[in-house]
């Protein structure tokens, strides 16, 4: 993965965690969304953190070594 990729994932990632966010705080007593925004919020997470360690992989120029050695 590119660079520029990377820096347009973790922008996404930030920008759909931040609409999730913002939906989680608009919805009024008695509504019940067909998805949760906690899941959207934690999926976003979770694409920002990994996005964030192939980030530094990529700036250090050191590959992350799999545990069985492919």
């Amino acid at each position: 993965m590119s660079l520029r990729m990377n820096i347009v994932g973790l922008v996404a990632s930030l920008v759909v965690w931040l609409f999730a966010r913002w939906r989680e705080k608009r919805t009024k007593l008695g509504e019940v969304p067909l998805i949760p925004a906690f899941y959207i919020q934690f999926a976003a997470l979770v694409a920002f953190l990994v996005l964030t360690a192939n980030l530094i992989s990529l700036v250090t120029g050191i590959n992350w070594k799999s545990p069985t050695g492919h």
